[in-house]
């Protein structure tokens, strides 16, 4: 009964346990105070906007409390929140609520352009504002709702959700096409959380930001649903913001640190790192890239173990953890399998690869996602079985350890030869010089492919394109050296904070083209 309503049983077991701080205003919300907020949401959902279980609701808006309402809220009731991306046009955004068939859109003042456009297409029925002025023709804000405590009210009919259930349709970037919406079942959330409990060995006194987008699987799963499962902490943030949080760390009492590599590495250059309290930080986790060996290096040096971890939203997304007393011995490991996860790495032919052989991850356990909406093509190119194919190339050392070396999309062929961007990458991390490294594929015309490398430098120091290309031939073979290095002020991101290779491919051909 409880997959989907965690609230309730955490207002039973810890009502007065804060779950949430709104760095916004400071203001502190108790895990009974999160469930009656999720109550009133959820009553006005059913009763008013008849929101049934299974109906799809989306949501268009930053990090903020009543996004965690909203999450608690469509629990309660059995409805499957649809996280938008408010970075993406309103076009792009009328096209996800077509495909979901959304019942109602929520959405904060910032995006009302966007849902302007959703009401007069009629593609959603109901539009529910977060905040800002309410019009004639609209219901009332979720602002209204929350503040209303009239005690009168019908008591929201709980719904009892079975495990495979849809509890959210996470849409992903869409690097290999259009987006597709993979469908988290409550079965998958509960499982993450589990196996997240386990692996980093997290307890109720554990305390974490929330400054992920929450479009993005790594705002729900990495850390705030394993923390609400054991009555934990998280500190909302609009946004990261480097000096911000180490400003925090010790004043609310940080235990972990998630984020990706460049994130890490923003804390790190921020002004004030040298002064931040880590003495209640346990450790850094940190996944969708390879950290450089220098950020690791700086944070052990402030007694911070640098945990490497992996993930995707189709799994997960804590499927692997790297030891922190590992993160230098095995640096650019992810780490063993989590408890409940079931691991092969395959190779073309179906075979399982040996150790330090390549193959492509395979994973199976609840923690896997049940397909694609409306999308049965697609979901059975992704589900063989019981096992998801992840199109990561992974190898695994004589110790159990795994590494990435790639996508099966990014690998490139060179005079014959597989070259995988990560071991070219991690090389390149390894430059005194070198701040961050990207490696894509261009056609060449004497290899058929070449790789160009993209790197930013560290502040303070120089590398040119030969130092760079010297360094590289006395670390890797002729054919994984790139054939170019170009170096950037800054590369670019996508929308999970990872370095954008689409953006840097379009790089490679425009310049090309010139």
């Amino acid at each position: 009964m409880y997959l989907n309503d965690w609230l309730t049983r955490r207002r039973a077991y810890t009502p007065d346990r804060v779950g949430v701080v709104d760095d916004t205003d400071g203001r502190r919300y108790s895990y009974a105070e999160l469930d009656a907020r999720a109550g009133r949401v959820a009553q006005y959902l059913q009763t008013r906007l008849g929101t049934q279980p299974g109906d799809r609701v989306a949501c268009l808006s930053g990090n903020r409390v009543e996004y965690l309402d909203l999450y608690f809220a469509c629990g309660k009731i059995g409805a499957v929140l649809v996280p938008l991306n408010y970075r993406s046009p309103p076009a792009a955004t009328t096209e996800l609520l077509k495909d979901c068939r959304a019942k109602v859109l929520v959405h904060e003042s910032a995006f009302a352009p966007a849902a302007d456009v959703a009401r007069r297409a009629g593609i959603v029925p109901q539009i529910f504002p977060i905040d800002g002025q309410e019009r004639s023709d609209r219901t009332t804000s979720m602002a209204r709702v929350l503040a209303d405590n009239d005690k009168h009210k019908p008591a929201v009919d709980v719904y009892e959700a079975n495990e495979s259930d849809t509890a959210m349709i996470l849409y992903t970037s869409g690097t290999t096409g259009r987006a597709k919406g993979a469908m988290i079942p409550y079965r998958q959330i509960h499982w993450n959380a589990l196996n997240t409990i386990i692996g980093l060995q997290l307890t109720h006194n554990d305390a974490a930001f929330l400054n992920t987008p929450l479009y993005h699987t790594g705002g729900w799963h990495v850390l705030f649903t394993p923390l609400m499962l054991l009555g934990g902490r998280v500190i909302l943030q609009k946004r990261f913001d480097p000096g911000r949080c180490n400003e925090l760390l010790g004043g609310e009492g940080i235990t972990i640190l998630f984020g990706v590599p460049t994130t890490l590495r923003m804390m790190w250059q921020a002004a004030n790192f040298a002064s931040a309290d880590f003495s209640r930080v346990r450790f850094a986790i940190f996944g969708g890239e390879s950290c450089p060996l220098p950020v690791i290096e700086a944070y052990v040096a402030r007694g911070v173990a640098m945990r490497q971890g992996y993930g995707l939203t189709e799994a997960g997304p804590n499927c692997f953890s790297l030891p922190g007393e590992d993160a230098i011995r095995k640096q650019g490991s992810i780490g063993l399998p989590n408890f409940h996860v079931g691991v092969r790495l395959v190779k073309p032919d179906g075979r399982d690869a040996a150790t330090g052989e390549v193959g492509e991850l395979w994973m199976k356990g609840p923690h896997v996602f049940a397909g694609y909406w409306d999308d049965p093509t697609e979901t059975a190119n992704t589900l063989r079985g019981e096992w998801l194919t992840t199109g990561d190339l992974m190898t695994r050392d004589s110790d159990g350890y795994y590494y990435v070396v790639g996508r099966k999309k990014d690998m490139y062929i060179s005079g014959g030869e597989n070259v995988y961007p990560a071991d070219v990458e991690r090389i390149l991390h390894r430059h005194k010089a070198v701040n961050q490294a990207a490696v894509v594929a261009a056609s060449d015309p004497q290899w058929g492919e070449a790789g160009w490398a993209f790197v930013t430098l560290h502040a303070g120091r120089s590398a040119g394109e030969g130092e760079l290309e010297a360094w590289c031939r006395q670390h890797l073979a002729g054919f994984q050296c790139p054939a170019r290095f170009v170096i950037m002020q800054q590369l670019p991101v996508g929308a999970s904070g990872k370095i954008d290779k689409r953006a840097l491919a379009r790089h490679v051909k425009d310049m090309n083209d010139t």
